[in-house]
């Protein structure tokens, strides 16, 4: 393992990486340190740590990259719950579904927990909101609600999860507050310091349930559902769309970003796994969900967003 090659790699990347590590010397001098002490082989360890922490700091970093890339998925689906509630167009359909609207609400008001909790996170670093953003199409009727609610759900699941490992184990941000809405009261809760992986798994995870919930909605006869919407459960059979956009399940951009329908992991394609009783192609689609690029979710994102 060449360390210096790396050190002068990561310049090229960052040119102010070592200045923020102190300072090139005392970074050199600290490693040297640790060599002393413990073997080689964990170096890579400490040294990623190392600038995981440091990368982690400031405008501009990967992680606040990664944030403000979340913190705007959050604000177009909080935006799309909130106008979807005062639609006209779906008035009497959540009037006439009082257990439905009390559902939205409650996604509408996590979403609106997410978007505050980021915006904390960030600080100062968080990006500014876009203008506005424009949804029209997607609230004709309760169906159509029901099926952009499903692709802007699934889409975040993809999202959350194709980020996930841009983000360090140990990175933390410090969150003095968070005020935040719920069934119409508003409350401040104190936070502290929190492991930023863990709230993003946290969020991905509901987001999740949200995906599952819309779909329940989509399988009742009595919201119109019809066709491949009645039969589709909670999950995502191959990348069958039922109606939302199909980028949403699709491929995304280079190898490591396959469609749902993708049936191999970790380079072994499991519909010859087993022999009898063979997993089939849907079987197989259904028991993993694939991580999405940021490019192919901003592209997917971007229409609905006012420049």
């Amino acid at each position: 393992m060449n360390l210096f090659k790396i050190l002068a790699d990561l310049e090229k990347v960052d040119p102010e990486v070592m200045d923020r590590l102190n300072h090139r010397r005392s970074a050199l001098a600290a490693l040297g340190n640790i060599t002393k002490k413990i073997t080689l082989a964990t170096a890579p360890a400490i040294l990623g740590a190392a600038f995981n922490k440091t990368l982690a700091q400031g405008a501009g970093s990967p992680l606040n990259d990664v944030l403000n890339y979340a913190l705007l998925l959050e604000r177009l689906e909080a935006a799309f719950y909130i106008q979807a509630l005062q639609a006209p167009t779906l008035t009497a359909a959540f009037t006439g579904n009082a257990g439905i609207r009390t559902g939205i609400e409650k996604i509408r008001d996590n979403e609106n927990a997410h978007v505050k909790l980021l915006e904390a996170a960030l600080g100062t670093n968080a990006a500014a909101a876009p203008r506005g953003f424009n949804f029209t199409a997607a609230y004709a009727d309760l169906p159509t609600f029901l099926t952009f609610a499903q692709a802007f759900e699934d889409l975040g699941v993809r999202a959350y999860k194709g980020q996930a490992g841009n983000i360090s184990r140990t990175a933390t941000a410090t969150i003095p507050s968070v005020s935040v809405t719920n069934a119409g009261q508003t409350s401040t809760v104190a936070i502290g310091t929190v492991n930023v992986l863990q709230v993003a798994l946290q969020i991905h995870a509901t987001e999740a349930r949200h995906a599952a919930y819309v779909r329940y909605l989509r399988r009742q006869p009595a919201l119109g559902s019809s066709g491949s919407a009645g039969n589709q459960f909670g999950w995502i059979t191959l990348a069958q769309n039922n109606g939302a956009p199909a980028a949403v399940y699709g491929a995304g951009n280079g190898a490591a970003f396959p469609a749902e329908s993708n049936v191999s992991q970790a380079n072994v394609d499991l519909t010859t796994l087993m022999a009898t009783p063979a997993y089939t192609a849907a079987e197989v689609s259904e028991a993993f969900d694939e991580a999405l690029d940021s490019a192919k979710v901003r592209e997917i994102a971007t229409p609905f967003i006012l420049p």
